[in-house]
C-alpha cells in the first residue's frame, strides 16, 4: 500500500455549491486535535481494504475535529453507496480522482453552512483518503473478478457458495420464502461434437444472456460449472419460481446461434426446489439438482419442481 501523497498531490474536484458562513460566526477548530487527527488519518486508513471499513474509518474520525450531520459516499462503477448519519440541507460535495482514475463522489451535509475554514480542511482530509480509497476499490475489483465466469461474465461457483449461504440466512431470518433453480443445456455434449467447442461456447453465453434478460431484478444467476447454471431467486416461493423458469426455458428455446457457417439452437431442463425450515444449502441444492434430473429423464426442455426433500435412502 502506498504512502500518503502531500495533499497538493490529489485532484479533488468540488462539483457542487457549498454556502459560505461569515467569518465572524465561524467556529474555531481546536489546533491541536486537528494536527492529531490529520496527522494519525492516513495510518488508521490504511488499516483496511474493505470500503465500508473505510468509509466509517474516515467518518468517525474526521467527525472529531468539525461538525458534519451526514456523509455520503458513492462509486457507480463499482455499483457502491454508503451513506452514515443523515442528510442535512446544506452539503459540500467532491467528486474525486487521482491520475484521470474515477475514485466516487463524496458529500458532507450538515444543517449550518459550510465555511472556507471548513472546506480547507475538508479538502486536506480527502487527500489523505484518495490513496486508501484506491486500494479499497483496486481490492474490490479484484474480489469481483475472481468470482466472475469469463466466458459468460456471470457469477461463478465460489460466488454461488457465498451468496446461497447469505440468501438462506436471510430467509431464515426473516421467514420469507427462497427457491433455487438449477439448469443446463440439453445434449450439449452434442452441440460441442456437431458445431465445435466454439459453438458450445456460443450457446453456453447466449444462455447466459437470455437468463439476465429474463429473469427479474432480485434475482442472482450463476455459471455452476460446465453446462449447468444455477438462479437464486429469493423471495420466492416454488410456484412463482416455477413461473420464473418456464420463462426463463421457452426464451431459451427461441434463441438462435450463428457461428458463421451455420445457425443452431438448443434446449434447456430446469429443476426448482424451494428452501424449507432448517435446511441448509447442500440438500437445497441436491433437491433442485434431483429435479432437474427428473426433467431430462422425462423428455427434456421441461421444469421439474421438487416437492420433498431427498430421503436419506435415494
Amino acid at each position: 500500500m502506498e504512502n500518503q501523497p502531500h495533499p497538493e498531490n490529489a485532484k479533488l474536484s468540488l462539483v457542487s455549491n457549498h454556502s459560505s458562513a461569515i467569518a465572524a460566526v465561524t467556529q474555531q477548530h481546536d489546533l491541536n486535535t486537528v494536527e492529531d487527527v490529520t496527522a494519525r488519518l492516513p495510518a488508521i486508513l490504511q488499516t483496511t481494504l474493505e470500503l465500508d471499513e473505510l468509509i466509517k474509518l474516515f467518518h468517525n474520525e474526521i467527525s472529531k475535529i468539525m461538525k458534519f450531520d451526514g456523509l455520503h459516499y458513492q462509486h457507480q462503477g463499482v455499483h457502491y453507496e454508503i451513506q452514515t448519519g443523515s442528510r442535512s440541507h446544506h452539503s459540500c460535495n467532491y467528486r474525486l480522482e487521482i491520475n484521470s482514475v474515477w475514485l466516487g463522489e463524496l458529500t458532507l451535509t450538515r444543517r449550518s453552512k459550510f465555511n472556507d475554514q471548513d472546506t480547507l480542511l475538508v479538502e486536506d482530509l480527502l487527500c489523505k483518503l484518495i490513496y486508501p480509497l484506491r486500494n479499497c476499490l483496486l481490492f474490490r475489483q479484484a474480489q469481483d473478478a475472481a468470482l466472475e465466469d469469463i466466458l459468460t461474465g456471470l457469477n461463478n461457483r465460489g460466488a454461488f457458495d457465498s451468496n446461497l449461504q447469505r440468501e438462506i440466512d436471510l430467509s431464515q431470518r426473516q421467514r420469507t420464502p427462497m427457491s433455487l433453480i438449477v439448469l443446463d443445456i440439453d445434449h450439449f455434449k452434442t452441440v460441442n461434437d456437431t458445431y465445435g467447442h466454439s459453438g458450445g461456447d456460443l450457446a453456453l453465453q447466449a444462455l447466459a444472456k437470455s437468463l439476465t434478460d429474463t429473469m427479474r431484478c432480485s434475482d442472482i444467476a450463476f455459471r455452476y460449472g460446465g453446462e449447468e447454471f444455477t438462479l437464486i431467486l429469493s423471495n420466492t416461493d416454488n410456484k412463482a419460481a416455477h413461473l420464473v423458469a418456464e420463462r426463463i426455458r421457452v426464451a431459451v428455446s427461441q434463441l438462435s446461434c450463428n457461428d458463421d457457417k451455420r445457425a443452431f439452437g438448443f434446449t434447456i431442463s430446469l429443476g426448482v426446489a424451494q428452501l424449507q425450515r432448517g435446511e441448509n444449502g447442500s440438500t437445497l441444492f441436491d433437491r433442485a439438482d434431483h429435479a432437474l434430473y427428473q426433467a431430462k429423464k422425462s423428455g427434456r426442455n421441461q421444469t421439474v419442481c421438487a416437492t420433498k426433500p431427498i430421503s436419506k435412502d435415494h
